[in-house]
């Protein structure tokens, strides 16, 4: 299917928008199955299986990767390349507006970065002429088999992280660099698909359909085990950004697309170095932000009031006057007793000592 270069543009920035939306409801998703792990992979199928809102995920995952196909069959990679990466904005824009998550000064200068670099592949795309011939199958199995056991190995890595209370959240970088590769792959077998699918040889006779399905299992798996332990944002571009730069390295060499001139190459080089950059510079760990305490009330003026001792003494001191006797001239005199004193309420007869 021929369209024009600004029709393909439009359709492969929808296709990367319904894609990544896919991605945002594999989160939300997530975020309602048990927790999941690599070793469990029958149990992983069926969290998946029985959460209904992971169908809409796949739904669009699915559109967005057709809508891909369609796109690479009229634009060249490095044409394609910026518009692949723009459905980062409503993967941003979903993950910090509706899930409230928060990305850190450092992250956002990474986000930046990437976005330079694919600026900077975009402008080399001028250069580039049209794919050769289809490659020797064995070519493409070379290529591609240690795409496929790299990545196992790096999240079986990032599953030894140790868990509990006091570890700390990662931010994701093994789990997008493993899942950029092995969605990378996917797409790469999607545009051997596109490229070679009126070259004579029936497209089922290629490795292009079972790498794609292969490929993409593997992802998709990976893709919902770190979303249930990491942030979306970081996921999403770390994945994104890996997954790019692996489609367009591999299918200069793979695909046999014309070398360009010296500008378009400097260009292209300084991008791809860009992209390196801003992965390596994202943090392997995210701490979140501590809970603002709120400060103690302030101390009261003057002394510290103490609530007084009471004391009750048990005997009381009671004057008692005696009438004097008949036909005496004495006058009566007093005498004093103890007598046991009577409980008084509170507030009576009461002596203090601080």
């Amino acid at each position: 299917m021929d369209l024009g270069a600004l029709a393909a543009t439009v359709v492969a920035m929808l296709s990367s928008g319904a894609y990544l939306l896919g991605v945002a409801l594999f989160k939300v998703a997530a975020n309602r199955m048990e927790p999941l792990h690599g070793s469990h992979p029958f149990k992983l199928a069926r969290q998946m299986l029985i959460t209904p809102i992971w169908y809409a995920g796949g739904f669009l995952a699915a559109a967005g990767l057709a809508l891909q196909w369609i796109a690479m069959s009229s634009l060249s990679l490095p044409a394609a390349q910026p518009a692949f990466v723009s459905g980062l904005v409503p993967l941003l824009l979903f993950a910090t507006v509706l899930l409230g998550e928060r990305l850190t000064p450092r992250e956002w200068g990474c986000v930046a970065l990437a976005a330079l670099a694919t600026l900077l592949v975009a402008l080399s795309s001028t250069g580039f002429g049209s794919a050769g011939q289809p490659p020797s199958p064995w070519v493409v199995v070379a290529l591609t088999l240690p795409a496929l056991s790299l990545p196992v190995a790096m999240f079986n890595f990032g599953e030894l992280s140790p868990i509990g209370v006091h570890a700390r959240r990662p931010t994701g970088v093994a789990y997008g660099l493993s899942i950029g590769i092995l969605i990378g792959t996917a797409e790469l077998a999607l545009a051997g698909i596109a490229l070679f699918h009126d070259a004579g040889t029936p497209i089922m006779a290629t490795p292009y359909p079972y790498l794609l399905v292969l490929a993409g299992a593997l992802g998709i798996a990976q893709l919902q085990i770190s979303l249930q332990r990491c942030r979306l944002a970081m996921i999403g571009v770390i994945a994104t950004v890996t997954a790019k730069t692996y489609l367009l390295t591999v299918s200069l060499i793979l695909y046999g697309y014309g070398w360009p001139g010296c500008r378009s190459v400097l260009l292209l080089v300084t991008g791809l170095a860009l992209s390196a950059a801003a992965l390596a510079a994202i943090p392997p760990y995210h701490d979140p932000p501590r809970p603002k305490q709120e400060p103690p009330p302030p101390p009261t003026n003057g002394p510290v009031q103490r609530e007084p001792r009471r004391i009750v003494p048990k005997y009381s001191l009671a004057r008692q006057a005696s009438a004097p006797s008949a036909g005496s001239s004495h006058i009566g005199y007093e005498k004093f007793a103890f007598t046991p004193r009577s409980p008084k309420p509170d507030g009576e007869n009461v002596r203090s000592r601080n």
